[in-house]
């Protein structure tokens, strides 16, 4: 899932979030699926666009990005799991943080090789 967010693939974030979910009122209607994966994929897009700025904690509010994912859930009754929900709570506790240290911080830079499975610690 994090993959296809950070290689720009929100459709398939989308179909990945219904897929894994223990719940979902997606598929009991028509297009459904489609709908979601299609605002999952304009979080995504709105990310990477701003990644083209730098994605610095100045500029990208990761927090509210998220926030629009959950309330995209929400609508569509794609349930979360809680792990998700701790990472979310956590990423905006982290986001604040980082923003006082470092506002100029490039996220992508730094977590890239993690996600990507070549990241050493």
């Amino acid at each position: 899932l994090f993959k296809a967010v950070i290689t720009n693939d929100g459709k398939e974030a989308g179909r990945l979030m219904i897929s894994r979910a223990k719940y979902e009122r997606c598929s009991q209607v028509e297009g459904g699926i489609e709908t979601f994966s299609k605002g999952i994929e304009d979080i995504v897009s709105e990310f990477h666009d701003r990644r083209k700025q730098g994605l610095t904690l100045g500029v990208v509010r990761i927090g509210t990005l998220l926030s629009r994912v959950l309330d995209l859930c929400r609508v569509h009754g794609v349930e979360i799991d809680p792990a998700m929900s701790n990472i979310v709570m956590s990423t905006l506790v982290l986001e604040g943080l980082g923003r006082t240290l470092d506002a100029n911080l490039n996220l992508i830079d730094i977590a890239l090789p993690f996600i990507l499975g070549r990241g050493k610690v």
